[in-house]
C-alpha cells in the first residue's frame, strides 16, 4: 500500500448601484471589436473533436473521451465527469509537426526540403462547467488557434519583479462569462397562479485564480445575476446581485504514492457524475454554491472526494428569504449541512463507475409534505460505450447507463425509506451524415402511499440538475415521479446541433402528491396518475469556444393530476440565449 507522505507548506459593503448598461456595452464591444479569432480560425476551432459549447448546454464529455453525461446530449447537463479543479503543472512536449529550430528558409536549410507551415490546431473547450477547472494548457502548443482572452491565463509571476521571490510555477489567471437570455413563458408550475411572462436574464461572472508553485492556490469568483421586465413572482434562482460565488484556497497536504492529496477550504461549487443529485445548476441565472471543507485527489484510474459543507444562496430551496439575499451578501445556512464521499473508477476504457454517499441534514421545517430532515443516500452509477469497430474508426456506438440509490434517515419524525433508479440505452451512428444519436430512458423516483403514516417513501432530489433530465420547461422534481423519455440528436455541421426530447410523466405513487422543480408539494393525493407529457426542442450554434447561441422551445400538455388540482392551459416556453466566455 502506498504511504501517505505529508508535504511541507510553501510558500459587504453597501450594494453597488452600477447600471447593467455598462456590462451590456462590454458585451457588445467584445463581439464587435475584440471578438477573438478570424472567421477562418473560428471555423477551424469548431472542427475540433469533442468541441463543447461554453453555455450550460454542451456536448457530452463521453464523446470527447471522458465520462460525463449521456453521449450525444445537448441538454443543459453541462458535465465534466468530475469537478475537483486541482492544480496541474504546465508541461508540454514539442509537437511532432512543429518546425525544428534552424529549419526555416534563410537559416541554412535546404529549400527543397523545407516543410510547409504547420496548420494551426483548434483548441479544445478550455472553459469548463466549474471555472476553477478551466484548462488553458493548449497555449503551449505553438500551432494552436488563439482564443480571445487566453493572454490573461496562466501568466507567470515568479520571473517578474517584484514577484520573483515566489516559488517556480507561480501563475495567475483571470477571465469570466457574460450571458444573456430572453425568456417568454406561460402556464408553468411555478409560485403563484398560472401566468405569462416575457423577461430578460443577465449574468456576469468574473474570476481571479492565483496558483503559488505547485502546492497552494487561491481562487475568487464574483457573480451578478439580474432580471428585467419580469411580471411573474421572482424565484430563488433568478437574482443574486454583486456577490461572491467562489472564494477558497487549495493546499497540497500529502501524497498517496504518486498522486497529490488536496485540501480545500471556503465557498465553492460542487458537481459530480451525471449531476442528477449534485450540480451547480448552471441553467439557473444564479448558480448553487456551498461553504465548507473538502479533501480530494484525482488520478488517471480513480478519483475520490470527501466534503462537509453548508448551502449558501437561494438556489437551494429553504435558503433566503429572497428579498433579503438578492441584494445582500450571501451567508451559509447554519440550519443545513451537506456532506458526502464520491469515488469514481475510470481505469476501464469507455466505462465509468461512480460509488457515492450523500448526507443532507436540514433542521428547518419548511412546510407540510415538503421532504427534508436527516437523510443519507447510498448510490452508484455505471456508464459504458460499446463501439462497433470498422476499418479506421467506430462506425456506430451503443451506449448504456444505469444510476440508482437508496435513501434512509429521519424526516422530522418519519422514518425514511426511499430510492431512485435511472436506466437508459442509446445508439450513435458515427459515420452517417449528421451523426444521429438516439436514447431511451426510464427515470423513477419513489413516492409515499400514505402521507399521514409514520414512514416517508418519497425520495428527495438533493441538489441535482433536474432541468436536463426531467423536462427543460422545469415543472417536475425528481420526487414521486416516473418519466419515460426518448431523445434524438443530430449535427448537420460540427458547429450546429439539434436535439428533441419527449417525456411521458406519471406519479410513482398516487397516494403521494406531485412535486414541482423546487421540491414544493403540488395538489392533493389520489387525484390522478398522469401528470402530463412534454416536448423539448433545442438548437445550439457554437461559433467557437468563446461564443455560442442557443434557442429552445418547450411544450407541456397537462394530465389529470394538474387538471384536478389547478387547471391551466398548455405550458409553453421559448428562450434565446447568448454566452460569451473570456
Amino acid at each position: 500500500m502506498p504511504r501517505i507522505r505529508p508535504l511541507a507548506s510553501e510558500i459587504r459593503p453597501e450594494i453597488m448601484s452600477t447600471d447593467w448598461r455598462i456590462c451590456r456595452s462590454i458585451f457588445i464591444l467584445a463581439l464587435a471589436v475584440g471578438g477573438g479569432p478570424s472567421a477562418a480560425q473560428s471555423s477551424a476551432a469548431a472542427e475540433a473533436a469533442g468541441l463543447k459549447p461554453a453555455s450550460p448546454i454542451v456536448e457530452s464529455d463521453i464523446e470527447a473521451g471522458t465520462a460525463g453525461t449521456a453521449p450525444g446530449d445537448t441538454s443543459t447537463a453541462a458535465t465534466s465527469d468530475r469537478s475537483v479543479g486541482e492544480m496541474q503543472p504546465v508541461q508540454y512536449a514539442t509537437p511532432a509537426d512543429a518546425t525544428p529550430p534552424g529549419g526555416g528558409a534563410g537559416q541554412g536549410a535546404n529549400p527543397a526540403a523545407a516543410q510547409p507551415a504547420a496548420k494551426k490546431k483548434p483548441p479544445p473547450q478550455p472553459w469548463k462547467l466549474l471555472y476553477f477547472d478551466n484548462d488553458f494548457s493548449y497555449k503551449q502548443d505553438p500551432n494552436h488557434t488563439p482564443l480571445w482572452g487566453e493572454n490573461l491565463k496562466d501568466i507567470p509571476l515568479d520571473d517578474r519583479d517584484p514577484f520573483d521571490f515566489l516559488p517556480p510555477g507561480t501563475r495567475i489567471s483571470t477571465g469570466g462569462e457574460l450571458r444573456f437570455r430572453e425568456m417568454d413563458e406561460g402556464n408553468r408550475l411555478r409560485p403563484g397562479p398560472p401566468g405569462r411572462g416575457d423577461y430578460q436574464l443577465w449574468r456576469w461572472r468574473h474570476y481571479v485564480d492565483l496558483k503559488v508553485g505547485e502546492s497552494f492556490r487561491v481562487y475568487a469568483e464574483m457573480i451578478d445575476a439580474s432580471m428585467d421586465n419580469n411580471p411573474l413572482p421572482t424565484t430563488g434562482i433568478d437574482v443574486n446581485r454583486w456577490d461572491v460565488q467562489n472564494l477558497f484556497f487549495d493546499w497540497r497536504v500529502a501524497e498517496w504514492g504518486d498522486r497529490p492529496i488536496w485540501f480545500r477550504c471556503g465557498r465553492q461549487e460542487l458537481s459530480y457524475g451525471s449531476q442528477r443529485l449534485v450540480s451547480p445548476l448552471d441553467w439557473a441565472n444564479t448558480r448553487r454554491n456551498f461553504e465548507g471543507l473538502k479533501l480530494f485527489t484525482k488520478g488517471d484510474d480513480w478519483d475520490f472526494d470527501l466534503w462537509f459543507t453548508r448551502p449558501v444562496n437561494t438556489a437551494t430551496p429553504g435558503d433566503g428569504p429572497l428579498p433579503v439575499f438578492e441584494n445582500h451578501f450571501d451567508s451559509p445556512n447554519m440550519n443545513h449541512t451537506f456532506s458526502g464521499a464520491w469515488f469514481t473508477y475510470k481505469a476501464v476504457k469507455e466505462q465509468t463507475v461512480d460509488l457515492y454517499w450523500l448526507w443532507d441534514r436540514d433542521t428547518q421545517f419548511l412546510a407540510q409534505n415538503y421532504t427534508g430532515g436527516d437523510r443519507h443516500t447510498l448510490a452508484t452509477r455505471w456508464l459504458r460505450n460499446f463501439p462497433v469497430a470498422s476499418a479506421d474508426a467506430p462506425a456506430r456506438t451503443w451506449h448504456g447507463e444505469v444510476e440508482g440509490g437508496y435513501q434512509c434517515g429521519n424526516d422530522f419524525g418519519k422514518r425514511v425509506s426511499a430510492g431512485f433508479v435511472v436506466a437508459g440505452a442509446g445508439h450513435t451512428w458515427n459515420k452517417v451524415p449528421w451523426q444521429p444519436s438516439f436514447w431511451i430512458y426510464d427515470d423513477y423516483a419513489s413516492g409515499t402511499s400514505n402521507l399521514a403514516g409514520g414512514t416517508s417513501n418519497t425520495f428527495t432530489q438533493q441538489y441535482g440538475l433536474v432541468h436536463a433530465y426531467l423536462g427543460q420547461i422545469d415543472n417536475i422534481a425528481r420526487q414521486n415521479i416516473n418519466d419515460i423519455n426518448g431523445k434524438f440528436t443530430v449535427k448537420p455541421v460540427k458547429e450546429l446541433s439539434f436535439q428533441t426530447q419527449y417525456h411521458w410523466f406519471d406519479l410513482a405513487n398516487t397516494g403521494d402528491v406531485l412535486y414541482t422543480i423546487t421540491g414544493a408539494p403540488f395538489g392533493k393525493p389520489h387525484t390522478g396518475r398522469h401528470v402530463g407529457d412534454e416536448l423539448d426542442l433545442v438548437a445550439t450554434y457554437t461559433v467557437n469556444p468563446n461564443f455560442n447561441v442557443q434557442m429552445g422551445y418547450f411544450w407541456f400538455w397537462y394530465g389529470a393530476v394538474v387538471e384536478n388540482n389547478s387547471p391551466r392551459p398548455t405550458a409553453e416556453q421559448l428562450y434565446l440565449q447568448t454566452t460569451l466566455s473570456y
